[in-house]
C-alpha cells in the first residue's frame, strides 16, 4: 500500500493533496487498473482527517476518469494508459546525434525581469493603461457573439469588425488610406515581422539560392535584428542621426527589404525628416525593396503639424506598415496589424494562417467596439496628455541636469535619449551609483546587438535612455533628484 502524508502547513488544501496523490500514482502506474483505495472511513481515520475531505478528493479523481465506485466493493482504479517510467540503464546505440539548434538572439530592450527600483524602461506604457472598467462592462454582458468567438475558428486575418476600424484610426491619425482587405491583425509587432521574415528571408534563400538582402537602421530594435540575422539574411546597416536614417549611404544594388522606424527612431529618438523620406521611397523602387515601417508608438505626437506616416506617402506600394495596440493597451494584450500591399497579401494571409490561425478573438471584438463607440479615442487622449506632463518633466529635468548634452525623441513615443560627451566608464559608474539609489535607466551598451556598430563609427557620443511611459509623475521626480545627486558625487570624486 502507498503511503500518503499530508502536509498541514502547505496552502494547498487537504483535498487536493489527497487527489494530487493519488492522480501522480496512478499516472505513473504505481496504481494500475483493479488496483483498490483505502475506503473513505479507513482514508479518513489514517489521515485524520474528516470524511468529506476525502469524498471530495475521490470524487475529484472519479470526474478526472481515474477511478469508479462499485457497490460493495469500493474504489477501484480505471485508467488503462499509466506513463511508464524509463530503465534505470538504457543501452546506448551507434548513430549520429541530434541536432542541436542554435538559439536565436533576444530583445532584452523589450523584456528584462523587474526589480524593485524605479525603471525608465524604453515601450513600456501607464500601467493603468488598460481601459479596465470597459472590459469589465463589456465582458459581464452576455452574448452570443462572445460563445462563438470562443468556439469557432475564423479568419486568420482578423476580425472584419476590428480591421474596418483600423481603417478609420489610420486615416484619422497617420493620413493612411487603405481598405479592411489589406489588413492583417498579428500578435504584436514582433510576429508581424517573424511573417516577413518568413516569407522574405527564408523563401528567398529556397528560391533564389542566395541570401536575402536587408537594409536597417543603426541602432536598430533588437527584436527585428535578431530575427534578420537568425534567419540568415544579408544585412546592411546604415546608421542614423538627428534627421533619421541616413539615405544618403543607401546601398544601390537588389535589395529585398529595408526596415525603418521614421516617426520616433528606435532607440535614438530622431525623426526621419520629409526630404529622406521622399528619398528612401524613390531609393526603393530603384532596387526593388519593400520597406517595413515600424510605427510602434508614433500615436503619441508632441510637437506640431507631425510628419505623416511613410505609407501615406507611398504612392506605387512599396511599404509595408506595421501598427501595434501594446502603447495604447497594453504589451499583455499582443495585438499589432500589417497594412499589406496588394502584392503580398496572399503570402502574409497563409503564413499567419500556418503560423497560428488568428489572434486574440475575444479582445479583437472588445477592441472594435471600444473604437466604434469613441470610447477607444476618448482613452487615447487622456494617455496623450499625461504623457505629455511626464514628456515635459523629463526633458526639462535632463536638460537642467545635463546642459552639456542633447536630447532626442521628445516629439513622439515614450522615451527620450540623452547623448553626451562622456566616457563609458563614467557613464557606467553613474549608472551604477544610480541602480543603488534605487533608479535604472539603460545605455547603448545594455541593449546592443550588434547593429550599433555602423552608429560607433561616426559617433562616440555615450547614450543613456530614459523611459517616461511606466512611471508617474513622482517617480520620475525621484529619477531626477537621484540623478542629479549622482552626478554631483561621481564629479566631485
Amino acid at each position: 500500500m502507498l503511503a500518503l502524508f499530508l502536509n498541514r502547513e502547505s496552502r494547498t488544501p487537504l483535498q487536493l493533496q489527497i487527489f494530487q496523490f493519488y492522480f501522480q500514482a496512478i499516472q505513473q502506474g504505481d496504481l494500475l487498473c483493479g488496483d483498490k483505495l483505502p475506503s473513505i472511513r479507513e482514508q479518513a481515520q489514517t489521515l485524520n482527517v474528516a470524511k468529506i475531505t476525502v469524498v471530495m478528493a475521490y470524487e475529484k479523481l472519479m470526474a478526472a476518469g481515474f477511478i469508479k465506485s462499485r457497490q460493495g466493493i469500493g474504489y477501484e482504479v480505471t485508467f488503462t494508459a499509466p506513463m511508464r517510467s524509463p530503465p534505470a540503464h538504457v543501452p546506448s546505440a551507434e548513430g549520429s546525434p541530434p541536432i542541436k539548434p542554435k538559439p536565436a538572439g533576444v530583445s532584452t530592450d523589450v523584456y528584462a525581469e523587474m526589480g524593485r527600483e524605479c525603471y525608465c524602461r524604453m515601450g513600456v506604457p501607464d500601467p493603468n493603461a488598460f481601459p479596465w472598467s470597459s472590459w469589465r462592462k463589456w465582458n459581464n454582458a452576455p452574448s452570443v457573439l462572445k460563445e462563438q468567438l470562443l468556439t469557432r475558428y475564423h479568419s486568420p486575418n482578423g476580425l472584419f469588425s476590428l480591421r474596418e476600424q483600423i481603417v478609420r484610426y489610420l486615416n484619422l491619425s497617420r493620413g493612411i488610406n487603405t481598405s479592411a482587405q489589406n489588413i492583417i491583425i498579428t500578435d504584436g509587432i514582433q510576429e508581424g515581422l517573424s511573417l516577413l521574415s518568413q516569407i522574405f528571408i527564408i523563401h528567398h534563400a529556397l528560391s533564389q539560392n542566395k541570401k536575402c538582402h536587408v537594409v536597417a537602421e543603426s541602432p536598430c530594435y533588437s527584436g527585428a535584428w535578431h530575427l534578420f540575422n537568425y534567419y540568415g539574411a544579408d544585412i546592411t546597416s546604415i546608421a542614423v542621426d538627428n534627421h533619421g536614417l541616413c539615405t544618403d549611404n543607401l546601398p544601390e544594388f537588389e535589395t529585398q527589404l529595408c526596415y525603418v522606424t521614421p516617426a520616433h527612431q528606435y532607440p535614438m529618438g530622431s525623426v526621419l525628416s520629409l526630404e529622406r523620406r521622399k528619398s528612401l521611397l524613390t531609393w526603393a523602387q530603384r532596387v526593388g525593396a519593400w520597406i517595413i515601417e515600424d510605427d510602434y508608438d508614433a500615436v503619441f505626437t508632441y510637437g506640431e503639424n507631425p510628419l505623416p506616416a511613410l505609407k501615406a506617402m507611398d504612392y506605387h506600394n512599396r511599404v509595408i506598415y506595421m501598427g501595434t495596440f501594446s502603447k495604447t493597451l497594453g504589451p499583455g494584450a499582443r495585438l499589432g496589424y500589417l497594412v499589406c500591399p496588394d502584392e503580398l497579401l496572399p503570402a502574409v494571409q497563409n503564413m499567419k494562417a500556418l503560423n497560428n490561425n488568428g489572434s486574440q478573438w475575444l479582445l479583437q471584438q472588445f477592441l472594435a467596439e471600444l473604437m466604434q463607440n469613441q470610447v477607444f479615442y476618448t482613452h487615447l487622449g487622456k494617455l496623450a496628455c499625461n504623457y505629455a506632463a511626464r514628456l515635459a518633466l523629463l526633458r526639462d529635468g535632463l536638460s537642467a541636469l545635463f546642459p552639456e548634452g542633447k536630447i532626442d525623441g521628445a516629439t513622439a513615443g515614450l522615451h527620450l535619449s540623452l547623448r553626451i560627451d562622456w566616457s563609458p566608464d563614467v557613464i557606467a559608474k553613474l549608472r551604477q551609483r544610480c541602480l543603488q539609489a534605487g533608479v535604472r535607466f539603460d545605455t547603448l551598451q545594455e541593449i546592443e546587438n550588434g547593429s550599433e556598430t555602423a552608429w560607433r563609427q561616426k559617433n562616440s557620443d555615450a547614450v543613456m535612455f530614459f523611459g517616461f511611459g511606466g512611471l508617474q509623475v513622482p517617480h520620475l521626480r525621484k529619477v531626477l533628484n537621484v540623478l542629479e545627486q549622482e552626478r554631483c558625487a561621481l564629479l566631485q570624486q
